[in-house]
């Protein structure tokens, strides 16, 4: 899975399952809480849809602030997250 697919799923799940409006093109520059509107409690509950999603398990002491600072911060995540998976 690239990043733009990471990108699309997250989107899909953001606008889904947290009932936020996203502008048309999403980028990974758009911060999550400044640009997307998005605050601290949809952050947990976004990090229950993605490993339902995606399939991965969150650590908890991975939960970092820097992680859902952006987009393209939370996409590098997924994919080390996803890396992690394959791995096991």
């Amino acid at each position: 899975m690239n990043r733009r697919q990471i990108v699309d799923k997250m989107t899909l799940v953001i606008e889904r399952n947290l009932n936020v409006r996203l502008p048309d093109q999403v980028s990974e520059s758009d911060r999550l809480y400044e640009d997307l509107n998005i605050d601290s409690i949809m952050v947990l509950q976004l990090v229950v849809y993605l490993e339902e999603e995606f399939g991965v398990e969150v650590p908890e002491e991975a939960v970092d602030p820097a992680v859902f600072r952006t987009i393209g911060s939370l996409v590098t995540f997924i994919e080390q997250l996803l890396d992690t998976r394959m791995q096991v």
